[in-house]
């Protein structure tokens, strides 16, 4: 479908510009540049108000999302905001809205008039079907932000990382096909046509694809089937489950629309990995790297940065330069640098007992800008080494 602007005069100091596009509607206020993004069954996505950026999640959560400056760097801060105040703020939408209504076209009227209809009540009714569907999604690659989320299995096999907070209130568990196909139809009838606003499919929680090989291509195949109109799919992957796939069970993964894998290496230094217990030889990152990449499938390449602290700091980024210089990445690929403050007191304690002081913020990017600059170094140019912030993380 292609997109449908109509821009309205409201008064003669005031244009308001409606753009229904294939999977989404948008509202601008010239007057104010205020913008309002609205799925295709009228819920709110985000918007832009008063020059501060606002998000509701699914579950509906509201969030401002905020920059400030120090020491000439960016850092962004997520902040939750009341009900009460994004109500006021969809309100202005919604003036808006009821204002132009009868100058836009048919197909745009019937979605304009699906905004007007859902206040708070009913978005809190679709966030209780949320929570019906899902346990918490905790965390997604950046690229994923904006996938299909399907949880196969709920929770992490292995949950003993000190640095890692995301699993702690599930068991591992892994979903049979049939509750899976109940998963998926579920999904399906709570996004309707929001659907048209997922770009892929992720297959959560922390390690999907621990499953055998057999339960995987057989999942693979009812996704296929029950969400035809979502041919790639991503995931998450541990080495320690991971090691025992061969070239060939990524190939079959490829042929059923596998995308890229998202490795947590976290550090080339087998000595800062023991610290954060998740003890993987570093051969068995780049064995595992290596078959992923043979198989056809892309991967994403995940260290933690700030891990360690100081005392690390050396040791972690020369060793995880060697191992990526053993992988061989293309254009396809991502390296991210992940910036870890956010910790437990678990870790807390670990480096209070070796006498590790813990960075702050600004130190932490300080670490992962170095880091960045020599991956990049080393990497060919055309793969991607993005400095991430898991808070900015919405679903």
């Amino acid at each position: 479908m292609r997109a449908q602007t109509v821009t309205i005069s409201i008064d003669p100091n005031r244009d308001v510009t409606v753009t229904l596009k294939r999977n989404c509607l948008n509202l601008f206020d010239h007057s104010t540049e205020s913008l309002w993004t609205f799925d295709l069954e009228g819920r709110l996505v985000g918007m832009y108000v008063d020059r501060i950026n606002y998000r509701r999640t699914l579950d509906n959560r509201f969030f401002r999302k905020c920059r400030r400056k120090m020491n000439g760097e960016t850092f962004r801060s997520v902040n939750p905001v009341s009900q009460q105040f994004a109500t006021e703020l969809i309100g202005h939408a919604k003036i808006l809205l009821q204002k132009v209504d009868s100058h836009l076209p048919g197909e745009t009227i019937h979605l304009v008039q699906k905004i007007l209809d859902i206040d708070m009540s009913k978005l809190q009714k679709s966030a209780k079907e949320f929570h019906k569907i899902y346990l918490p999604i905790s965390v997604l690659p950046p690229d994923q932000y904006m996938s299909l989320v399907l949880q196969i299995t709920e929770g992490c096999h292995y949950n003993q990382c000190v640095f890692c907070n995301f699993y702690r209130d599930r068991p591992f568990r892994i979903k049979s096909l049939q509750e899976v196909e109940k998963h998926i139809l579920e999904v399906r009838r709570f996004f309707g046509e929001g659907l048209k606003l997922r770009r892929s499919i992720f297959l959560a929680d922390a390690n999907a694809l621990a499953l055998s090989q057999n339960r995987i291509i057989a999942i693979l195949k009812v996704v296929k089937d029950l969400l035809p109109a979502f041919p790639t799919s991503y995931s998450f992957m541990d080495v320690f489950i991971g090691i025992k796939k061969t070239v060939n069970d990524f190939s079959e993964l490829r042929e059923l629309g596998m995308k890229r894998v998202y490795l947590g290496v976290e550090s080339g230094n087998e000595q800062l990995l023991g610290l954060l217990k998740k003890p993987q030889p570093i051969d068995n990152i780049v064995t595992l790297a290596r078959r992923i990449k043979e198989g056809g499938i892309n991967l994403g390449v995940i260290f933690l940065v700030g891990a360690g602290g100081r005392s690390f700091f050396s040791k972690h980024l020369n060793d995880s330069i060697q191992l990526i210089k053993k992988i061989p990445l293309d254009r396809f690929d991502l390296v991210y640098i992940s910036e870890f403050y956010e910790i437990n007191e678990e870790y807390r304690s670990i480096l209070q007992n070796m006498d590790i002081a813990l960075p702050d913020r600004l130190e932490i990017r300080d670490m992962a800008n170095e880091f960045k600059s020599r991956i990049k170094e080393v990497v060919p140019k055309d793969v991607a080494v993005p400095i991430y912030d898991i808070q900015q993380f919405f679903y």
